[in-house]
Formats: C-alpha cells, structure tokens, sequence
C-alpha cells in the first residue's frame, strides 16, 4: 500500500506540483519564484543602470554611486537582485518582522538566478550575522536562512558562520551615513578559517553598503583574498546632496 501511495505522490507532484502561495497575493504559485504570473509583472529588478562596484541601481550619469566613488570599499563585489521598492520590500519587511521565515527559500531561487547570471565562483558561503539579543528576539536570522535556502538550491555545502556579532547596534535606517559607519565599528569578529579562500556574504538588503562592507573588512583582515557579495534588494542611490544627511 505505501508503495502505491508513494508512486501516486511521484506523479501528481510530476504533472500536478505541489504549490505554494504568492508572497505579494496569496494566490497559488506553482514554480519556485515565489510571485504568481500577474505579481511578477511588478517585480522591481535591479536590471537598469548599476554601480560596477556594489550593483545598486543610479540614476545620475555618475559611473560609480557615492560611497563606492568616496569610501573606502573592501568587498570585491556586490550583486543584488532587486531595488528595495514595491512588492519585493514588501516581501523582504514580511520575513524579517512577521514571522514569515519560510519567504527565505523562494526568495534564496532569486540569489541562485543572480549568481548564475555572473558567473561566480567562490569557495565558501557565509551570511551578514546578527547579535545574539536580537536573534532571540526575532528567533532566526533571516541572512542565514537566505544563505541556508542558497546552498541548498545549489547542492553546495551549507554556509559557514565565518562571522560573530559581538556588538549590539543601533538600526542601520535610523542612522544619517556617518552614523552608519560609526556604529558598526568592532561589530564583527571572524569565527572561521578564510584565509586564502573567496568568500560569498549573503544578506537580505544592501542599503548604503555600511553592513557588508565591515563585513568585508573582517574577512579581508583574516586573510580572505576576495569577498564577493549577494542580497535579495538594494536600496536605490540618492541623489548627491541626500548622501550626507541619509
């Protein structure tokens, strides 16, 4: 009888997938994007105009955005798939602060699809961390369960936790651009061994770039030769005089 009802699953999950539900609608999704057909029309991709440093979307005829032209980088390079915008922040707002955890995995395919499209190549997969005060008040990190959802898709070992957050910080949106420097200094503490290998941080938003770039410092100081980076969005680049005060 089992063995029926197993035969039965195989080809109702071949011809009839199992589905799941759309992160923007709730309509049913059969595919692993995560978006029905209708709501994927209003995906905001990352596709137009981007710094070739850190991937975020500008709209000036400025080559590099403001803080890659300015600042001192130490990651290599950073894709994002999305602007932080519409239905995608959306999403990524849903995950984070209502317990929708399990929106890690569809949004992961579009992680996967990205590092497809550039080709990369790297040795280790590691993920932006988070305090411990604050993981047990959100109960997961939802980088890790990003980067989890990644190497799974991609049949790749799971990702290390190359890094600790050992201090407590203050939100990155609430703070103007020096603030947000500041206020990740000594945040991280390297927890594996890198040294020699090119590793990929994973995240969920890059906003001016502040997390994965210390993040970048500590891998880089520990001897990892390249730090490449992937988030599910970007926050779009403000105009020039907006830089200083946001």
């Amino acid at each position: 009888m089992k063995f029926f009802t197993a035969v039965g699953k195989f080809f109702k999950d071949l011809f009839a997938p199992t589905n799941f539900k759309c992160l923007n609608c709730g309509r049913d999704v059969f595919d692993d994007t995560g978006f029905c057909p209708e709501c994927a029309k209003l995906l905001p991709h990352n596709n137009g105009k981007t710094c070739p440093r850190c991937g975020v979307g500008i709209d000036g005829e400025e080559t590099f955005c403001g803080h890659c032209a300015f600042d001192k980088v130490y990651f290599d390079k950073a894709y994002s798939a999305f602007s932080y915008e519409g239905i995608i922040k959306k999403a990524i707002v849903k995950m984070k602060f209502h317990n929708l955890a399990t929106f890690a995995t569809p949004l992961a395919y579009h992680l996967v699809e990205l590092s497809n499209k550039h080709n990369l190549h790297f040795d280790v997969v590691t993920f932006a961390p988070m305090s411990k005060k604050s993981k047990r008040t959100r109960r997961y990190n939802q980088a890790q369960l990003l980067a989890n959802a990644f190497c799974d898709r991609l049949g790749i070992s799971q990702p290390m936790d190359a890094l600790v957050k050992v201090k407590e910080t203050s939100p990155q949106e609430k703070l103007n651009k020096q603030e947000r420097k500041q206020n990740l200094v000594g945040a991280y503490k390297i927890n594996a061994d890198v040294k020699g290998k090119v590793v990929l941080v994973i995240d969920d938003v890059k906003t001016t770039g502040s997390t994965l770039n210390e993040c970048a410092k500590v891998l880089k100081n520990a001897g990892a030769t390249t730090v490449l980076c992937l988030t599910v969005a970007s926050r779009k680049e403000k105009i020039p005089f907006e830089l200083e005060d946001n």
